[in-house]
C-alpha cells in the first residue's frame, strides 16, 4: 500500500470498498470514479442479496477468519443493523508432507480429487476426509488414505456379515439389541452435536460394529434387530457422505443417458445439475472422463 492511498483513508488500517481502475485492469463506471468492488465488499453483496441480511452459518478456511471474515461482518453489519451469521464454521486445512505443509495451488503441491478417484474408491476419499474434525488439518498421505481404506473395508464386511444372517433370521426382536442400540444413538447423537465431533463419533461407531459382529455370529437371530443395526449404521455412514450398503450396477445403457443429460445441461449453462449428475455416477462407481472428442466413462 502506498502513502498515496494511506492518506486517502480516514484510518490507516480502513479497509477498502472500492477500488480505483488502474491501466488495463476490468472496471465499472461508479458515482465515484471507474473501478472494482473491494475484495471483502463481494461477499457481503453475494451473501445479503442471495440469503438475506443474517444468515444461519457462513463457512471458510481458517485463514479467511482474519480478516476477510472480520471485515464482512463490518461493513454488512453497518449497512443492515442486523446481525450478519450466528454461526462460523472455519475448517482445516488439508496439509501435505512431513512438516503439514497447508495444499494449495500456488505452492504447486497440490492433488485434485477427479486424479484421486482415477485410482482410490470415491468412498474411501469421503471417509477420509470425512471423518476428520472440520476444524482440523487433514493430513493427505498415501499411508492415511490406505489406512482410511483398510478402515472402511472392516465397516463394509461387518455390514455384509450381518445382511447375510438376514436369511433365515427369526421373526421378532432382541431386547437386549435394542437397549444397547438406543444407547449408542444417543452417545452418538452427544459426539456429533459437540461442535461435529467425529472423533467421538468414530467411537461409538466402531463400537456399533463390534454389536454388528457379535450378533452376526451369533446362533440365533432375530429379523427386526438385525434391520435396526444395519439401519443404525447405514444412517451414521450417511452422515459421513458414505455408502455401504450394495447396490444394483448401472447398466451401460442407463450411464450414456445420465452423460447425455449431464451435457444438455453444461450446454445450457447448468452446472448445478451437471455436477450433481457427476457426483451421483462417481457415487455409483462410474469415473467420468471430459475429453476434446467428448465424455468418457469408466467403472472404477
Amino acid at each position: 500500500m502506498d502513502d498515496v492511498e494511506t492518506a486517502r483513508k480516514e484510518d490507516p488500517i480502513d479497509f477498502a470498498l472500492w477500488k480505483g481502475a488502474k491501466p488495463g485492469e476490468i472496471s465499472w463506471d461508479a458515482p465515484f470514479g471507474p473501478g472494482r468492488p473491494g475484495w471483502h465488499i463481494e461477499c457481503s453483496v453475494m451473501s445479503t442479496k442471495l440469503l438475506g441480511d443474517t444468515i444461519d452459518i457462513h463457512g471458510g478456511g481458517q485463514d479467511l477468519e482474519f480478516p476477510h471474515h472480520q471485515n464482512e461482518i463490518a461493513q454488512s453489519e453497518a449497512k443492515t443493523g442486523k446481525t450478519f451469521v450466528h454461526y462460523w464454521m472455519h475448517n482445516g486445512f488439508v496439509t501435505v508432507g512431513e512438516d503439514d505443509q497447508k495444499m494449495s495451488k500456488s505452492l504447486g503441491n497440490f492433488v485434485t480429487v477427479h486424479d484421486i478417484i482415477k485410482t482410490v474408491d470415491p468412498m474411501v476419499l469421503r471417509f477420509f476426509m470425512a471423518t476428520t474434525q472440520y476444524r482440523k488439518p487433514i493430513r493427505y498421505t498415501e499411508a492415511n488414505l490406505a489406512a482410511a481404506a483398510t478402515d472402511l473395508e472392516h465397516l463394509r464386511t461387518a455390514r455384509a456379515n450381518l445382511e447375510f444372517r438376514q436369511q433365515g433370521a427369526a421373526k421378532g426382536t432382541d431386547p437386549q439389541v435394542v437397549t444397547a442400540v438406543a444407547d449408542l444413538k444417543q452417545r452418538f447423537i452427544t459426539a456429533m452435536d459437540d461442535d461435529i465431533n467425529v472423533a467421538n463419533g468414530l467411537a461409538v461407531l466402531y463400537e456399533l460394529v463390534k454389536l454388528m459382529n457379535g450378533y452376526a455370529n451369533a446362533d440365533t437371530v432375530h429379523a427386526e434387530a438385525v434391520a435396526l443395526l444395519l439401519t443404525t449404521f447405514d444412517d451414521w455412514m450417511q452422515i459421513f457422505g458414505v455408502q455401504t450398503a450394495t447396490t444394483d450396477e448401472l447398466l451401460d445403457a442407463d450411464v450414456e443417458q445420465m452423460i447425455y443429460d449431464r451435457d444438455a445441461a453444461r450446454a445450457a449453462k447448468d452446472f448445478a445439475t451437471s455436477d450433481r449428475i457427476r457426483d451421483e455416477l462417481t457415487e455409483r462407481g462410474i469415473i467420468l472422463e471430459d475429453t476434446a472428442q467428448g465424455t468418457r466413462w469408466r467403472r472404477a
